[in-house]
């Protein structure tokens, strides 16, 4: 059954959270279509993803939350009340809270009052205490979109593991959502397996594990994996000792695959150069990874031609501002 959902996304990022949010429809419905984008929302039509809606909410990084659309009119008091006057609910208690993305003409206190006018009207009883049901707005300047909650990101369990808070810390890590959502990227289903070829502090793996994913990481230096171990206790994921230009693992055995190179000048480059680092550990990405599935690899440097020579397909590139010095260059390939 299709269904009408729309993301509320959190503009962390210019493109990030768009494509996070349709790889995690990707791999959790049985189809999908956007029907409208605006400023930070997306809307889509998906066909049982109620099926899996715990799974993605558990999931998502850079959507703050889910919204299942009951009604939606124009951006104007008329358009509102008109919506609110088509909402279908059950004879309960409710509460209403709006959130105004980008440069949405109309107020979210203003939606929330002109809802809450109309249900009072048609003889509903508001209570902001204990509410038996939430509706939720989301305000664009296209659209007021008016439905219930049915998915919100933890980002209290993202504040928690930032990475000096870890057992084991090393600087330069990606921070705990960014690494989220290129996991996610990756389209790695529950019970698959993740490789990281240059697993440093483990950052990938955490998240896949937390989500279910297999993760199977690599670091050159023995006392990197040594302290990683630390981060990943009581997650499905392994972790050894071992160089990327050399993978230990048959050909065509992992569904996913994400990699933050090492760059800067701390890194510790065994190989001759880091453009041989970087065609060795392609090559053997390809080599493991099955055909068709995708690989997300982060470089500091536009590296997309010598991963098309590698023999992949660069579906998406996108850009993330460290510092002045350092721009992230995040490639989701198959």
């Amino acid at each position: 059954m299709a269904a009408r959902y729309a993301f509320e996304l959190s503009g962390e990022h210019p493109t990030i959270p768009r494509s996070e949010a349709l790889s995690l429809l990707e791999v959790t419905s049985a189809g999908y279509w956007i029907i409208s984008e605006s400023d930070r929302c997306l809307v889509v039509e998906a066909r049982h993803l109620d099926l899996s809606l715990a799974r993605l909410g558990a999931r998502m990084a850079m959507t703050h939350r889910i919204i299942e659309v009951a009604a939606d009119g124009e951006p104007t008091a008329q358009g509102v009340s008109k919506a609110a006057a088509e909402l279908d609910l059950p004879d309960k208690t409710y509460k209403v809270r709006a959130k105004r993305l980008g440069e949405a003409s109309i107020a979210s206190d203003e939606v929330e009052r002109m809802v809450g006018s109309v249900l009072w009207r048609r003889g509903y009883k508001a209570d902001l205490a204990e509410p038996e049901i939430e509706i939720r707005a989301v305000v664009t300047e296209d659209r007021v979109l008016l439905g219930r909650e049915v998915a919100r990101s933890d980002r209290a369990g993202f504040r928690a593991r930032r990475p000096h808070l870890k057992p084991f810390f090393y600087p330069g890590t990606i921070l705990p959502k960014l690494a989220r959502a290129l996991v996610n990227l990756s389209c790695a289903r529950e019970g698959e397996r993740l490789l990281d070829p240059f697993a440093g502090t483990g950052g990938f793996l955490v998240e896949a594990g937390l989500m279910g994913v297999r993760g199977v990481g690599l670091d050159v230096q023995r006392r990197i994996v040594r302290g990683a171990l630390a981060n990943l206790e009581g997650l499905d994921c392994s972790l050894i000792v071992g160089d990327a230009m050399a993978l230990p693992l048959k050909d065509r055995s992992v569904e996913a695959a994400v990699s933050d190179a090492p760059y800067g000048r701390s890194a510790l480059i065994q190989a001759g150069s880091r453009d041989e680092l970087l065609a060795g550990s392609l090559a053997e990405l390809r080599r493991v990874l099955i055909p068709g599935r995708r690989m997300v690899f982060v470089d500091d440097r536009p590296v997309g031609e010598l991963i098309v020579e590698a023999g992949f397909e660069v579906l998406e590139v996108h850009r993330e501002r460290v510092h002045r010095s350092l721009t992230r260059q995040i490639y989701v390939c198959r």
